[in-house]
C-alpha cells in the first residue's frame, strides 16, 4: 500500500473555536515525545499518534501539553493510507484533573493518623506529668517529715525510707518515659513532614494547568494516519563540556566531547531520540541593520505639554480558513527506513552543526544536567616544554593540539588528563575545524629550573646618569631519557619614559625573541640526562636627579 504524506503548518497568534459539526468524532491521541532537538535556549519536540480511520469527521486532541509550548511554533505533519484533509486547528488551555487524587487522599489518611498517634502521645505525656506531679509532692511532704524527726534526733522508720526510694524511683521512671514518648513525637513529627512534602509535589500550588491542540480532520476514504505534532518550548538548554587526555608517546589526545543537557519544559524526556544543535534561534537569521547616525548642533528643546495617545486597537482575532489538503493528489513518498544508530551522527548545516545522539536518552523536568557522550576524537599533537623560573621552579608540558574533527569546538569546560593523571581544567575557546589550539598537561618533574639572582649594583654616573645592574643565572636539567624542546621565558622591565633607558646586557645564549611587552624568550634543547646554564643582565639607566620606581 503506498504511503501518502502530507504537511500543515500553522502560524498562531489568535485563535478562535473551530466550527464544529454536530457528527464530528472526538478522538484522544495517546501521543509521546519521540524526537527533542535541544538549542542553546529552547527545545524542538515532536510526538505522534497513529489512527485506523473510517470515512468521517474528525477531532483528534493531542492533551495534555505544558503551558510553555510557544503557540506560534505549533506544527502538524501526517502521513497514512487514508484520504484525508485537515480542516483547521486549535490550541486550547484547560485545568487538568489531577491524577494524583487519589494518592493525595492515601496521603492526607496517613497524615490524620499519624496526628491522631502524636494527640494520643501528648494525652500520655499530660498523665505520666500528673503522676510525676503527684509523686514529687509526696517527696516534698515526706523530706519535711524526715527532717523534723533527724532533727530530735529520733530515727527515720523503715516505711519512710523505702517510701522515699518508691517516690524517687517512681520520678526517674516518668523522666525516662517522658524522654521516650519525646523521641517518638519527633520521628512522627519527621514522618509528618515528609508526607506534607509529597502531598506538596502531587498537588502543586493547585489544579494544574495544560495546553491541548486539537486538529480537525476529514476523511474520504478509509485508512491508516499518523500525525505528528511538532512544538517549541523555552527552558531547555545544551552546553559542551570535553575530556582531553593525552597518550603515553605524547603524539596523539583523546578528546572526548560531552553535552550537559537539562530542561524544564514542563514534561518529561522518556526514552526520546535526542539531537543537539549549535543553532541559535535567538540571534535570528539575519543581521541587525545600521540606523543613520544624526549629528547636529545643540538646540534647547522648548516646554511642551505631554499628550495622551490613544493606544492602537487590538488586531482583530483572524479567521482559520479552512485549509483542504488531500492525501490522495500528493506525490508518492518514498518507503521508511529505519535510522541507524551504531554511532553518533554528525550533520553540517547551512550555518550550524547537529549532533544525534545515538542512544534513547531519559531527562527529567528539574533542571537536573545530564551528560551525553557527542564524540570521541584522536587528535595530533605537538609537545613542548615551557619555564617561567622567575615565577615557577617548574616546567610545564605545553601542547599544540589541531582540530581535525569536521566541525567546531564550542566553548566550555575542559578536564585535563596526562594518560591516568588529572593535571586541572580549563576553558577551551572556540575552535573552528582545522584550528590550532593550545593546552598545558601539567608540570614535568623530570625537568628541574632554577633561578637565582648573581648580582645587584646601583651606581651614580659619571655623565649625569644613575645605573642599576642585575645579574641572573638560569640552571636546566633533563633527567628524561629521550631529547626535547624547551621554551624558557623571562623579562626585561618596560620604561614608560624616554629617558629611562633598559636594555638586555650580556646574554651568555641570545634570545630568540624579545616582545614589545618586555618578554625575553630562548628556544632550546636539552639531550636525554643533559644540564644547560644560562647568564644575562639587565641595565636601567636614567637621569642622575631623578627617581626611579618599580625596580
Amino acid at each position: 500500500m503506498k504511503i501518502q504524506r502530507l504537511f500543515f503548518l500553522l502560524i498562531l497568534l489568535q485563535l478562535p473555536a473551530l466550527a464544529i459539526s454536530a457528527d464530528l468524532k472526538r478522538i484522544p491521541a495517546a501521543a509521546r515525545i519521540k524526537t527533542v532537538t535541544v538549542y542553546s535556549d529552547r527545545a524542538m519536540s515532536t510526538r505522534s499518534a497513529s489512527f485506523n480511520l473510517k470515512a468521517g469527521s474528525y477531532l483528534i486532541t493531542f492533551e495534555p501539553l505544558p503551558t510553555l509550548i510557544l503557540d506560534d511554533s505549533v506544527r502538524v505533519e501526517g502521513k497514512g493510507t487514508a484520504a484525508a484533509t485537515i480542516s483547521g486547528l486549535e490550541i486550547k488551555r484547560s485545568f487538568l484533573e489531577h491524577s494524583g487524587e487519589k494518592r493525595v487522599k492515601e496521603l492526607d489518611e496517613e497524615i490524620q493518623g499519624l496526628e491522631r498517634r502524636s494527640g494520643a502521645l501528648d494525652a500520655k505525656k499530660a498523665g505520666i506529668s500528673s503522676q510525676k506531679a503527684f509523686l514529687e509532692s509526696i517527696r516534698v511532704a515526706w523530706g519535711e517529715r524526715i527532717s523534723k524527726e533527724l532533727a530530735i534526733g529520733r530515727p527515720t522508720s523503715a516505711g519512710l525510707q523505702e517510701a522515699s526510694s518508691f517516690v524517687g524511683a517512681g520520678v526517674t521512671k516518668a523522666d525516662e518515659q517522658f524522654r521516650e514518648l519525646d523521641l517518638e513525637k519527633r520521628n512522627i513529627k519527621d514522618k509528618i513532614d515528609a508526607l506534607h512534602r509529597q502531598r506538596d509535589q502531587e498537588t502543586g500550588s493547585g489544579r494544574k494547568e495544560v495546553k491541548s491542540v486539537e486538529v480537525a480532520v476529514e476523511v474520504s476514504s478509509e485508512g491508516s494516519l499518523t500525525l505528528e505534532l511538532t512544538s517549541i518550548t523555552p527552558r531547555a538548554s545544551w552546553e559542551p563540556a570535553y575530556d582531553v587526555r593525552l597518550a603515553a608517546d605524547t603524539k596523539t589526545a583523546d578528546l572526548t566531547y560531552r553535552a550537559m543537557v537539562w530542561q524544564q519544559t514542563g514534561e518529561e524526556w522518556n526514552n526520546v531520540d535526542l539531537t543537539l544543535s549549535t543553532a541559535r534561534p535567538s540571534q535570528g537569521g539575519a543581521p541587525p541593520e545600521l540606523q543613520p547616525w544624526q549629528i547636529s548642533f545643540y538646540r534647547p528643546q522648548p516646554a511642551f505639554r505631554s499628550e495622551m495617545y490613544a493606544a492602537s486597537p487590538a488586531p482583530s482575532r483572524a479567521k482559520i480558513a479552512q485549509l483542504p489538503m488531500d492525501l490522495a493528489g500528493m506525490e508518492d513518498a518514498p518507503a521508511d527506513s529505519p535510522a541507524n544508530f551504531a554511532t553518533a551522527r554528525i550533520s553540517e548545516e547551512q550555518s550550524s552543526v547537529v549532533f544525534h545522539i545515538p542512544q534513547a536518552v531519559e531527562i527529567p523536568s528539574d533542571g537536573t544536567r545530564h551528560s551525553s557522550i557527542i564524540a570521541i576524537e584522536q587528535l595530533p599533537v605537538s609537545i613542548e616544554y615551557l619555564a617561567v623560573p622567575k615565577l615557577s621552579q617548574y616546567v610545564f608540558l605545553k601542547s599544540e593540539i589541531v582540530n581535525r574533527a569536521a566541525y567546531p569546538l564550542l566553548p566550555g569546560k575542559i578536564n585535563i588528563f596526562a594518560g591516568n593523571s588529572y593535571t586541572g581544567s580549563s576553558q577551551l575557546k572556540k575552535v573552528a575545524a582545522g584550528e590550532k589550539f593550545d593546552l598545558f598537561f601539567g608540570t614535568d618533574d623530570q625537568l628541574t629550573v632554577k633561578r637565582e639572582e648573581l648580582k645587584q649594583r646601583r651606581e651614580a654616573g659619571i655623565f649625569g646618569k644613575n645605573r642599576v645592574e642585575y645579574r641572573y643565572r638560569i640552571q636546566l636539567a633533563n633527567y628524561r631519557k629521550e631529547q626535547l624542546a624547551l621554551t624558557l621565558l623571562d623579562q626585561l622591565p618596560l620604561s614608560s619614559d624616554a629617558e629611562i633607558r633598559v636594555s638586555l646586557d650580556e646574554p651568555s645564549i641570545k634570545p630568540d625573541e624579545i616582545k614589545n611587552d618586555g618578554t625575553v624568550v630562548w628556544k632550546t634543547s636539552l639531550q636525554a640526562g643533559e644540564k644547560k646554564g644560562l647568564t644575562f643582565g639587565i641595565v636601567v639607566e636614567y637621569p642622575k636627579e631623578r627617581e626611579v620606581s618599580g625596580l
